[in-house]
């Protein structure tokens, strides 16, 4: 069963749900406009909340010296994160550029040009537009999110010293033998 899209050069509100990339190289679109964060599960789970969008313009070609089909993405959004510090809600600004290169099999990634990073499709299946952007943006989430700036008060940052000045000095047990040594 094949899909066909009838999408102008430059498509810039409403973005298809499904596409077939080699298509899209092969006529060189280019598709832009807004997608909900909602509608990316496995990263709303990693978002405080997941209101917004994420502003897509993916570039479709083919390389006219290697003859490799390709995407240049370029996904802008403000991600709701968590603070691992504070534990209180942040705004990661997030603009990712990539490159990649449209394959149908992994066996061609060795032959790929530096450019590219690999995209490998095996199925003549469309492909969910969503599931491409929500991959770059599941990457270009820090591993330990933190505010920039200092976000915990000066009593937080406790270094332990001063619990070490007022513990007594324990007496220890080979004390007494270095004394009884001492003796002789």
């Amino acid at each position: 069963m094949q899909f066909y899209y009838i999408i102008p050069a430059i498509m810039h509100q409403k973005l298809p749900i499904e596409i077939d990339p080699f298509r899209l190289a092969k006529n060189g679109l280019v598709l832009e406009g807004e997608l909900p964060l909602k509608s990316m599960a496995r990263l709303s789970g990693a978002l405080h909340d997941d209101s917004g969008s994420v502003h897509v313009k993916m570039s479709f070609d083919v390389d006219k010296v290697l003859g490799t089909p390709f995407m240049n993405g370029e996904f802008k959004t403000s991600l709701s994160l968590i603070c691992e510090r504070c534990s209180e809600p942040m705004q990661y600004d997030v603009d990712i550029n990539c490159s990649l290169a449209l394959l149908s099999n992994e066996t061609k990634i060795e032959s790929l040009a530096e450019q590219y990073e690999p995209w490998v499709i095996d199925s003549d299946n469309p492909v969910l537009l969503s599931s491409i952007v929500e991959d770059e943006l599941i990457l270009a989430i820090p591993l330990v999110p933190k505010h920039d700036h200092s976000c915990l008060p000066a009593e937080a940052w406790f270094a332990g010293d001063e619990i070490e000045e007022n513990i007594e000095k324990k007496v220890s047990p080979f004390a007494v033998l270095s004394a009884l040594k001492s003796k002789d």
